[in-house]
């Protein structure tokens, strides 16, 4: 009786927050992909989210998932900050998004989201990914050009490639983004693919995008798997650096230079 209360409280607050629903959408011939899309009550901006390892993050029909990490389960964190977000799982034809993400094929399933998004409101689409997802949102900004996000953000990016599991955002072109940019990685980082002393490097590769920051975060909580859990994914204070993000988005956007895609 206590478990089915707390479960009911749970959904409540997730509700209370966003209107959560299953999304699939038709991407490419015989292929479809299903996503999380959390609407924000006011929002500012919307955002598609590319969770890091294999991607594939496992949705439930009442829109929770298999996999909650910092991106996956992020729907009621974002929607609070008044960013709408799809939270995108694999494509149908594919078990993970490893060796995919760097693909035309993958940028084709992000755009279909991309213009979903773009049908809600007539708001600015920001491409978030963290770890190898951070791959996916540049290259969503590299292929898709102005089909592509208004904007950027690589969280906790993988810049290495010593296993087979690593994506580095480095395999998208990232000299030719020109998209706004920005960075979000944990000072003490210790993930092997992740480090945060490779972010200034890779930062300097983007001469094109139109802005490049980091934020660097600080603090939360050690205890999991490195690569999995930890500073990697900003245990503890998941609320705290989704804040700063969106913050980061909103005063970029008060400038009048992030300008949504037609």
């Amino acid at each position: 009786m206590q478990q089915a209360l707390l479960i009911l409280c749970a959904l409540a607050s997730w509700s209370a927050f966003a209107q959560v629903e299953v999304k699939e959408l038709p991407t490419r011939p015989g292929v479809t992909l299903r996503f999380v899309y959390a609407k924000a009550e006011n929002p500012v901006a919307n955002a598609i989210l590319f969770q890091g390892g294999p991607g594939n993050i496992g949705i439930f029909p009442n829109g929770s998932v298999r996999n909650e990490k910092f991106l996956s389960g992020g729907a009621v964190r974002f929607t609070q900050n008044g960013i709408s977000v799809a939270i995108v799982d694999v494509p149908s034809d594919r078990r993970s998004l490893d060796d995919f993400r760097h693909t035309p094929e993958h940028a084709q399933d992000a755009a279909a989201v991309i213009v979903f998004l773009r049908q809600q409101n007539k708001l600015p689409v920001w491409a978030i990914g963290t770890s190898n997802g951070s791959l996916s949102a540049a290259t969503a900004a590299v292929l898709l050009k102005e089909r592509g996000p208004d904007g950027i953000v690589l969280t906790s990016s993988t810049t290495s490639k010593p296993m087979a599991a690593a994506h580095p955002v480095t395999d998208a072109a990232l000299d030719q983004v020109t998209a706004p940019t920005l960075f979000v990685h944990h000072k003490e980082d210790a993930c092997r693919v992740t480090p945060y002393s490779a972010i200034p490097g890779v930062m300097a590769i983007m001469k094109q995008a139109r802005v490049v920051d980091l934020i660097t975060v600080e603090g939360g909580e050690i205890r999991g798997n490195p690569c999995h859990d930890g500073y990697h994914q900003f245990l503890g204070i998941e609320a705290a650096v989704t804040k700063q993000i969106a913050d980061w988005i909103k005063r970029y956007q008060s400038q009048g230079k992030a300008v949504s895609g037609t």
